[in-house]
């Protein structure tokens, strides 16, 4: 949210299709998710050791990718229903609020049990807190000046 706030990176903020997904789902964010990502996997490496054998980067890399690609589909939809972007719709505000927090997650959950083998259970508690973090970081992000709506 820094980089989009600060606008670094802004040769890249070009959507990656606008009428499809809106002028928010930009190439910048292609090319930074999974860099922030292999970062934040590297963190967790260090306290919990979940990826090895593999690649951290490549981990990083690929669940950043997941976490933009599975962003896409709730985009498309928004957009189909004359939704403008980084806005929820009066009806079914709630499902929408909820899909904008959980869809990423899910896409990296994906990547969590087909590289890691991540039991279900787990899949679901991760999804349910994972959710909830998100739902925090935004209000934080919010208060903190640096996201224009808390949801």
């Amino acid at each position: 949210m820094i980089i989009v706030k600060k606008d670094y990176l802004s040769y890249f903020k070009i959507p990656i299709h606008q009428r499809w997904f809106g002028r928010n789902k930009t190439w910048r964010g292609v090319l930074v998710m999974p860099l922030a990502t292999w970062l934040g996997v590297i963190i967790t490496e260090m306290i919990f050791p979940l990826f090895a054998p593999h690649s951290l980067f490549l981990c990083g890399v690929i669940l950043g990718l997941a976490y933009i690609a599975a962003e896409l589909p709730n985009s498309f939809i928004k957009r189909r229903l004359g939704i403008k972007e980084g806005k929820l719709p009066e009806r079914k505000r709630w499902l929408f609020g909820l899909m904008d927090q959980a869809d990423s997650a899910i896409g990296c959950l994906i990547v969590y049990r087909f590289l890691l083998g991540t039991s279900w259970t787990i899949l679901l508690l991760t999804l349910i807190i994972g959710t909830l973090i998100h739902f925090l970081l935004n209000l934080i992000l919010y208060f903190a000046g640096i996201r224009e709506n808390a949801f």
